[in-house]
């Protein structure tokens, strides 16, 4: 084990956080000691090793605009009191989930001379964009400023750098991702030919998701396999807006709608699935693309971030060319007919995120991040 301090800060999330708990275990297999700055909701319930502590900090949302940006610099200036408090007992700040944009919490650090990692994991700036959001162009000027400002830069794949633009930036961005999977809980129980025909959707209900998308396409999807069945998992802005649509295409009868559920219960809801939609406009390395193929669920997903490096098209998943909606529901249609094809691809993505998604090999790919953070001298941005 590491004997340095790590601190985690993340913009306090309203939902517990499936990549946050995975890099907590990892920085605390590796750490002396790991203190986690974020909302109490994120963690509720979570059980978490004896040398993590955790700092708890809320924020309190508005529709005002204005409000918005009070509130959320208010709570980088929570932030910036915890991380303050806690200065002098850490070696390594790591800012992930929103801590890209938290500049005077990490602006101040600077200040202090301490190490600072910015971990981009996912849409961030481009997913508020994509929502037409007054607060995206705020927010991406603070992330640009934190891109100069930390020692390294971390992201989940080569693609992602591009996406970022982030070339400047080269010399201190690492690839790495804190993903793994829990095979003891997310495995195949049912065979593809054991499962009826449900298309699933489990992700945020908002538009950067390309939920509509998807919505929009079911009917198209009907007139060609009137034997379909779907499945929506989640919840968001939208919601209300998706069950409008259904009501007035006369089709909610065709659309299970099941909101959160807790993570624990996501491996039977993905075995009853033949196929899992992610029609998304941005992405970084979706939690939930893993944790399908480990139970065998093929995935149709738009080739954004880091997904085309994990789907081989027709190996170990299906790449959209759009999230079109009359191209989704052709991909979709087409591929529920090829039964030999769904349970090829199904034993493929099975062994392949076996392989790769396991947690000592990622435990591994962040033990040599963390030596590498430890041990370099700061190179000037």
């Amino acid at each position: 084990m590491n004997s340095k301090a790590v601190c985690i800060a993340v913009f306090p999330p309203p939902i517990p956080s499936v990549p946050l708990l995975n890099l907590i275990g990892l920085s605390s297999s590796l750490s002396r000691k790991v203190y986690v700055i974020s909302s109490k909701k994120s963690l509720q319930g979570e059980r978490l090793a004896g040398n993590v502590q955790t700092i708890e900090v809320d924020h309190k949302a508005s529709l005002s605009a204005f409000m918005r940006i009070i509130n959320y610099v208010h709570t980088q200036l929570k932030i910036l009191c915890r991380v303050i408090a806690i200065s002098r007992k850490i070696d390594l700040f790591v800012f992930f989930i929103g801590g890209e944009s938290l500049l005077i919490p990490l602006a101040t650090l600077k200040l202090l001379r301490k190490k600072i990692v910015v971990v981009l994991a996912g849409a961030g700036t481009k997913g508020l964009s994509i929502k037409k959001d007054l607060l995206s162009k705020f927010l991406s000027v603070l992330v640009t400023a934190n891109f100069y400002l930390a020692n390294r830069l971390i992201v989940y794949s080569p693609r992602l750098i591009r996406e970022a633009n982030l070339s400047r930036h080269g010399f201190k961005t690492i690839v790495a991702h804190e993903h793994f999977v829990d095979f003891e809980k997310f495995i195949g129980k049912k065979r593809i030919d054991e499962r009826r025909n449900i298309v699933g959707y489990i992700g945020r209900l908002s538009k950067e998701k390309g939920i509509l998308c998807f919505i929009e396409a079911i009917p198209s999807i009907l007139r060609m396999c009137n034997n379909v069945v779907f499945l929506i998992v989640g919840d968001g802005d939208l919601l209300t807006k998706i069950a409008e649509y259904l009501n007035k295409k006369n089709i909610m009868n065709k659309v299970k709608m099941m909101g959160w559920i807790p993570h624990k219960d996501l491996p039977n809801n993905l075995n009853d699935l033949k196929l899992l939609v992610i029609p998304s406009y941005t992405e970084g390395l979706p939690n939930v693309l893993l944790e399908a193929m480990a139970c065998g669920t093929p995935v149709l997903a738009t080739p954004v971030g880091a997904i085309p490096e994990v789907i081989d098209d027709g190996v170990t998943g299906f790449l959209l060319k759009s999230n079109d909606p009359k191209h989704i529901a052709d991909r979709i249609a087409e591929l529920l007919d090829k039964q030999k094809l769904l349970e090829k691809i199904s034993q493929n993505a099975y062994e392949w995120v076996r392989e790769n998604f396991n947690k000592e090999k990622t435990l591994e790919s962040w033990q040599r991040v963390y030596q590498e953070l430890n041990c370099a001298d700061e190179k000037p941005a």
